[in-house]
């Protein structure tokens, strides 16, 4: 069994291109087809055995967001570093003994309970600090054509990031700086090359990079044991970031 920290914080500005869907409110309210985006996660993990309490940082009660298994709700604390860190302690208040937590977004509706399942599976050994999901390109291109996400080339094949991981969280307040830096160029995979040094960078941007190499230099430079682990499932990183890609959901969804 394993808790679950859902973020559902964050209120597009007027800048950004899902401003006109949430008009000042938060980005995981918003309708697809006929239920709130992250109710569309909620409900996934409700269906996952696996998943025991979850706790929701970033909304409180009075949203109209439910599910059995929240334990929490945690109101946003200004930022997703401080969101998963304020998660993460609650999380230790209900099991101190906790030593991997799941850590989803709120904006992968297609989510279901058999992918987290699946996933859980795959992330069983508590040594290690970050299962970080990856999907193919051809997986996500195939199940989404339209979908126009960015990938990291490695010499193995080309990913989009997943939405969904493993942590440990013994790692959580060790890291902060270290984690403050990945989450801000969360969506420039190079700026997050750049602090594993120049030789690494080089090879990323010359595509002979694996990901077996980028787990010993993570090992090797930051002392953090990671896992890049490949899904199958497409819908673990088809977040609703833009507003062609939360059409796509609500066409799929409302299907």
């Amino acid at each position: 069994m394993i808790d679950c920290i859902v973020l559902a914080g964050g209120v597009p500005q007027e800048e950004d291109l899902l401003y006109a869907y949430t008009q000042g409110r938060p980005k995981a309210l918003i309708d697809v087809a006929g239920k709130p985006l992250v109710q569309w996660v909620l409900d996934a993990l409700d269906a996952a055995p696996s998943v025991r309490n979850v706790v929701f940082v970033g909304l409180t009660q009075e949203c109209g967001i439910t599910s059995p298994k929240i334990s929490h709700y945690v109101p946003d604390q200004g930022s997703m570093l401080k969101n998963i860190l304020a998660g993460i302690d609650q999380i230790f208040e209900i099991d101190p003994a906790t030593q991997q937590v799941l850590i989803s977004s709120s904006d992968i509706p297609m989510l279901t309970g058999a992918m987290v399942e699946t996933f859980l599976a795959q992330c069983a050994d508590p040594a290690v600090d970050i299962y970080h999901s990856i999907v193919p390109r051809e997986k996500m291109e195939q199940r989404f054509p339209g979908s126009r996400r960015s990938y990291v080339h490695f010499s193995d094949g080309d990913f989009a990031a997943g939405d969904i991981h493993v942590v440990a969280p013994r790692i959580a307040h060790a890291h902060e700086d270290l984690w403050n830096d990945l989450l801000n160029s969360r969506k420039n995979a190079l700026k997050q090359a750049a602090r594993l040094g120049p030789a690494f960078f080089a090879k990323l941007m010359a595509r002979r990079l694996s990901l077996a190499e980028l787990e010993r230099l993570a090992l090797q430079k930051l002392g953090l044991n990671v896992r890049a682990m490949i899904v199958d499932y497409a819908e673990m990183g088809m977040d609703a970031d833009k507003p062609f890609q939360l059409e796509i959901c609500r066409q799929e969804l409302a299907r």
